[in-house]
């Protein structure tokens, strides 16, 4: 068994493309092929957002489900049930949706759904019993395939609704289809923890084994604690970085759902459109990159900051974005911000609360930012219809971000000795 090679970066490849195939490619390509949709089904921008709300609101509400799904029923069959659900969803896209009710049950609830259920959260938990001393790098490399997916997805759906004559449907049947393979390779390759196959994390060669000194520098913004789930609810600097990424989570939940119209509005065109939402997903692949090379030398918090005035920024320039240059600079610091941020909250959450609660709080997180962030896009599309446009949403939003990048500066790293708990009165004698 020592011979055998370690299969923790086999998963990692395995859950890389069911990410690509399951989060990047729906995600983003329904930000256009919804934008499509609205003038045969006669949807207003209110409607329109209300879907990506309804949508926002399911693929993020059940996080702590799925918590529970991947510790009762492992990562590989929550990954499948997350898959077959994103299938039903694009089937009844493509084929029966022919109203705002429809298409609000299977992209709101089946698409929605299928993405928590079948994405990030099941198979980031699932690395994270694979990987302690590299994690942030394992992380980074994870969710570089929702970005990679982003910007295949504008340009794959482009040319398949080119080809089918301007009809969005069709891209709906591509997406099911990819969602079919990435329910196998979740049977075929995902297993559930190291011991299962007699190995030990990072591939290291027994438990005993001595931790590099790396490992001991990188202490300074990693817990050696275990917290559990209820002292790291009572935390501050928990819910600091869930109101810091809320930020980021409502501004990308409303370009998703209004860019797309927005540049048309501004006088692009559609291919236009398609390339800032490739752009926007690729670009964050810079993100990860900083994170891979830095993220397990220095607290990841700090990148986060600068990952949250890049979001900022972008919020600012897409308001009045009527050039092809200002189309490129938006896109790329929205890319990089929320691609960033999203890794760096996993990051920080597993380096100062540990391993043992990080599946739920990081499920929690998820909930909380996806469900408040879900009014964001209806809000939105209501302000624009009674004639006040875009602007003030994507200003105050602007704000928020930078506003919470200067919260992740000056937060403290938690600490479970600092907490007046009943064990320090029973150590008196």
């Amino acid at each position: 068994m020592s011979a055998q090679r370690f299969y923790g970066w086999k998963l990692l490849a395995a859950c890389w493309f069911i990410m690509f195939l399951n989060l990047g490619i729906p995600v983003y390509g329904a930000s256009g092929l919804n934008a499509l949709m609205a003038p045969s089904l006669h949807l207003d921008r209110g409607a329109l957002g209300l879907l990506f709300s309804a949508y926002m609101v399911m693929s993020g509400l059940p996080g702590p489900l799925v918590a529970v799904a991947v510790n009762r029923m492992g990562v590989r069959r929550t990954l499948m049930l997350g898959s077959l659900l994103l299938i039903v969803g694009a089937l009844l896209m493509g084929t029966v949706v022919n109203s705002f009710g429809f298409a609000l049950i299977a992209f709101g609830l089946f698409v929605g759904a299928g993405v928590a259920t079948g994405a990030a959260l099941a198979a980031q938990a699932g690395l994270a019993r694979w990987f302690v001393r590299r994690r942030g790098m394992v992380l980074s490399i994870l969710y570089s395939s929702g970005a990679v997916g982003g910007f295949v997805s504008g340009r794959l759906l482009d040319r398949v609704v080119t080809l089918a004559g301007g009809n969005w449907r069709a891209g709906w049947w591509v997406i099911a289809v990819l969602s079919g393979v990435a329910c196998v390779v979740a049977a075929v390759f995902v297993k559930e923890s190291p011991s299962d196959l007699g190995q030990q994390p990072d591939g290291d060669p027994g438990p005993a084994a001595a931790a590099p000194a790396a490992a001991v520098r990188r202490e300074l913004f990693r817990t050696a604690d275990h917290w559990s789930y209820r002292e790291a609810l009572a935390s501050p600097p928990y819910w600091i970085m869930v109101f810091a990424l809320l930020g980021v989570s409502c501004g990308y939940t409303l370009y998703l759902a209004h860019g797309f119209v927005h540049l048309r509005d501004l006088g692009h065109t559609p291919s236009e459109a398609w390339e800032a939402i490739s752009l926007l997903a690729v670009s964050g692949l810079a993100a990860k990159l900083l994170i891979a090379l830095c993220g397990d030398r220095i607290d990841p918090r700090y990148l986060w900051a600068l990952f949250q005035v890049s979001f900022g920024v972008g919020l600012i320039v897409v308001v009045n974005a009527r050039s092809h240059t200002s189309v490129l600079v938006f896109a790329s610091c929205l890319g990089i911000g929320f691609g960033g941020g999203l890794v760096c909250l996993m990051a920080t959450l597993s380096n100062y609360f540990g391993t043992r609660a990080f599946a739920s709080l990081a499920g929690l997180a998820v909930a909380i930012n996806t469900t408040l962030s879900a009014v964001t896009p209806y809000i939105a599309g209501w302000r624009h219809d009674a004639g006040y446009g875009y602007g003030g949403s994507f200003y105050f939003l602007a704000l928020w971000c930078l506003i919470g990048g200067v919260m992740l500066i000056v937060l403290r790293m938690p600490s479970r000795s600092e907490r007046p708990t009943a064990v320090t009165v029973n150590a008196l004698p």
